[in-house]
Formats: structure tokens, C-alpha cells, sequence
């Protein structure tokens, strides 16, 4: 009897010892690395203040959505955002990226701590206990910057209600220059390597691949037009038939190829886009979830997504992320 009851004794106290440290591995908040773009980071004032101490370059600003999630789901998640302005798909995969920091070289437009330090390659910060990945990006890979900024010089000479230089050049590919059915093709190539990259640095993570929010108006007269201050809050000198182009064979085609590499993996898609068509950036004042040229204070935006962006962002990844994960 008094062996049985020291036996008991031992369990009691064996349980007693480890029942803490099992509680204690339950509770370790899950990792998440957030990947991407100026989407992802913020980038511009529009989006918060920038945050992480000594500037990198890459923009990561407050009222971004990593950081509003890191908030909202703190205690459950554990962010590394690695997000980074002006980043590529390479970026993301192999490549280490030099950020840009507030350099605009389209306006001459120049950031004092300019050059940065290279950033490395962002799949570096996942490994085989990440959790969750989050990847925004795909824009940079198709030039969409250079899309939008050579629409606005073709377009100063043009009549903007019936030219559409940039339609034209880019439908072409004149110069030389790939066209947009090229771009598209690369970025579809490049976004299923990227993903399959993702899944075997982080074979048990669930992986959400998001898309970008609608930034052009299904009417394009509601954009002002012109180098004035009304222009140049929107896109400024982009005729309306290459700002219909911009929307229906660019963002919502970039839009597609996202969705379908995601689908061809088995990895859930976000969509930005359909909740945000009433948002586009020449809505008035307050309504408008991206930038144009400049934002409404006049600072430099370069067609990024603002603090209601972001907002819109969050609500979408965190209800994407509840699907996904049950």
C-alpha cells in the first residue's frame, strides 16, 4: 500500500511539474511573416508614420495592415514584417533589394538618408515553424510604377478624352519595350515559383496570397485631369482612355494572375479589390483608399494605398485568415 501511495505520489507531482510547461507550449504565439510591396508596408504619410528606429528605406509605416493586425491579434500572432517599398518578386525570392526610401527619380525627388543599405531577400525571415505567411506583391515585377508614370508623360501632349498613347505603346510594345501581355506572363511565372518557394520554406503554414485594392474609376472623367493641384491629387496628366486600360487590362489582369497562381496551389486568395470598387483614388476627399500623384495634404503618394487602404486590408486578411484556419 505505501509503495501504491508513493507511485501515486510521484504521478501527482510528475503531472503537477510538467502541466505548466505543456500550457505554456499551447500558448506560444503563432509566428507570421508578413512579405511584400509599398502594399503592404505603407510607404508614403498617407499610410502613418513610419516605425522600427534607424530608417531602412523600406517605408514601414503605423497604419499599414501588419501592423494594425499586429495589434488586433497580439498575444495570438507574432509578426516579422519584412515588407518593403519598391519590392519585386525577386525581391522576395532571391535577390537582395536596395529600398528606395522617399526617392522619386520620375519628379526629382530625392530622400537625404538615400542610398540604404541592402535589405535581404524577405523569404529569408520564413522558416519551417512559421505559422502564417502573408504576400503582397507583384506589382513592381509587372512595372506597374513605370506603367502609370509613362502614361502621364505620353499623356501631356494628348488630347485626354480620345488618345490613348499609352494603350498603344505598351499594347505594342514599341521601343522595344515588353508589352503588357509579356509583363503578365512573367509575373504569372514568376508568382508560381515565389509560391512554391513560400510552401517549402514553410511547409505547415497557412499562406494567403493578397491582391491589390481597386485604384481606378470605372468612369475615368471623375479623375481631374492636368499638373494642377486637383490633377495631381489623382493622375494628373493620364489621358481617360489609358486610366480605362490602367483599371481593366493592368490592376484587374495583375488582379487575375494573382488569383489563379494562388488557386493552382491550393492557397487562399485575398481579395482587396471587389471591397474596395467604390474607393478608387478619384473619389472625393475622405472616400478615396489610395493616393494619387500627391495625396490630399499635397505630399508625395505615388499611387499607394492610404491609412483607410490599409484599414480595408486588415479587415480582409484577418476575416481570410478566420476562414482559413477554422
Amino acid at each position: 500500500m505505501r509503495r501504491a501511495r508513493a507511485l501515486l505520489t510521484a504521478v501527482v507531482v510528475t503531472m503537477a511539474t510538467f502541466a505548466p510547461v505543456a500550457q505554456a507550449q499551447q500558448a506560444r504565439p503563432l509566428r507570421w511573416v508578413a512579405l511584400g510591396d509599398a502594399y503592404t508596408a505603407g510607404g508614403i504619410n498617407a499610410a502613418g508614420t513610419e516605425i522600427g528606429g534607424v530608417r531602412d528605406g523600406c517605408g514601414r509605416t503605423s497604419g499599414s495592415y501588419p501592423e494594425l493586425l499586429r495589434t488586433r491579434l497580439s498575444g495570438r500572432y507574432e509578426l516579422t514584417n519584412v515588407s518593403c517599398t519598391g519590392a519585386s518578386i525577386a525581391n522576395i525570392t532571391y535577390q537582395p533589394q536596395l529600398p528606395p526610401g522617399h526617392l522619386i527619380p520620375f519628379f526629382d525627388v530625392f530622400d537625404p538618408d538615400f542610398p540604404f543599405p541592402p535589405v535581404p531577400r524577405q523569404l529569408d525571415a520564413v522558416t519551417d515553424d512559421t505559422d502564417l505567411v502573408t504576400v503582397g506583391v507583384g506589382g513592381n515585377t509587372l512595372g506597374f510604377v513605370e506603367l502609370v508614370f509613362a502614361c502621364l508623360q505620353l499623356g501631356e501632349w494628348a488630347d485626354p478624352v480620345a488618345d490613348h498613347p499609352c494603350t498603344d505603346y505598351f499594347s505594342f510594345g514599341w521601343d522595344g519595350v515588353p508589352t503588357i501581355t509579356d509583363r503578365l506572363s512573367l509575373l504569372a511565372a514568376e508568382y508560381d515559383g515565389m509560391l512554391t518557394m513560400i510552401r517549402n520554406a514553410a511547409p505547415r503554414a497557412t499562406i494567403l496570397a493578397v491582391g491589390y485594392p481597386t485604384i481606378f474609376p470605372a468612369d475615368p472623367t471623375a479623375c481631374d485631369h492636368g499638373l494642377t493641384p486637383a490633377g495631381m491629387r489623382h493622375f494628373a496628366t493620364v489621358s481617360y482612355p489609358d486610366l480605362a486600360w490602367l483599371r481593366t487590362q493592368v490592376v484587374e489582369q495583375m488582379n487575375r494572375v494573382i488569383a489563379e497562381s494562388a488557386a493552382r496551389q491550393g492557397i487562399r486568395y485575398v481579395d482587396l479589390y471587389t471591397t474596395s470598387t467604390a474607393h478608387d483614388v478619384c473619389k472625393p476627399d475622405g472616400a478615396n483608399w489610395v493616393e494619387g500623384v500627391v495625396d490630399r495634404a499635397g505630399r508625395w503618394a505615388m499611387v499607394r494605398a492610404n491609412a483607410d487602404g490599409h484599414n480595408n486590408a486588415a479587415n480582409a486578411v484577418q476575416a481570410a485568415l478566420v476562414t482559413a484556419q477554422g
